[in-house]
């Protein structure tokens, strides 16, 4: 028997193209009260969102059955439905008017849930807003859009160091969100 040759495969010799993890955008859709707080800005399209994570499917735990020598394994529920970790890195930049508006939209976002400075905090209703993870091909045409609900910024890390040892380190930080549900479509 011959071995197999690629002229053999009849997937080779389709022009099927790669999904390259560097070629999607984040749009975030800001609760009601930062767009009364920030004009401008109803929504954020991260251009310089640099590294985004899609945590969509729970674990699911398993349960066994043992009857005398054997067993059977069942799945059972997942421990929780909602997402807890979805971690997005952006890249620090200020505008002309030495702002970095970024990072001020998104500390407001984190004062909603707890103002360090005053104390205050807000219902569940103001700190809600949505995430839309949209995933690309070369050309452009959406393959994958994550949406994540009633999404809350739990976290911002990482704008907290800085450092004489090194002139080329840019900073950047990190957002950890939780949201309630999500929507996952592709093709």
């Amino acid at each position: 028997m011959p071995l197999a040759h690629f002229t053999a495969v009849d997937s080779h010799h389709e022009l099927w193209e790669p999904i390259y993890k560097n070629l999607y955008e984040v749009t975030i859709i800001l609760p009601q009260v930062l767009q009364t707080i920030h004009p401008n800005a109803t929504h954020l399209l991260m251009e310089n969102c640099k590294t985004a994570k899609f945590p969509t499917y729970p674990a699911i735990e398993s349960q066994t059955q043992r009857f005398k020598f054997s067993t059977r394994v069942f799945l059972s529920s997942p421990q929780q439905t909602h997402i807890e970790d979805l971690a997005l890195g952006f890249n620090l930049n200020q505008n002309d008017d030495y702002q970095i508006f970024c990072f001020k939209i998104l500390k407001d976002w984190f004062d909603l849930g707890w103002n360090n400075e005053t104390g205050t905090l807000h219902y569940k209703k103001t700190l809600c807003g949505d995430i839309i993870i949209h995933g690309h091909d070369k050309e452009g045409k959406v393959i994958r859009r994550v949406t994540y609900h009633n999404a809350q910024l739990k976290q911002i890390a990482g704008f907290d160091e800085v450092n004489w040892e090194s002139a080329s380190d840019i900073h950047d930080f990190t957002c950890t969100f939780v949201a309630d549900y999500w929507e996952d479509f592709y093709y």
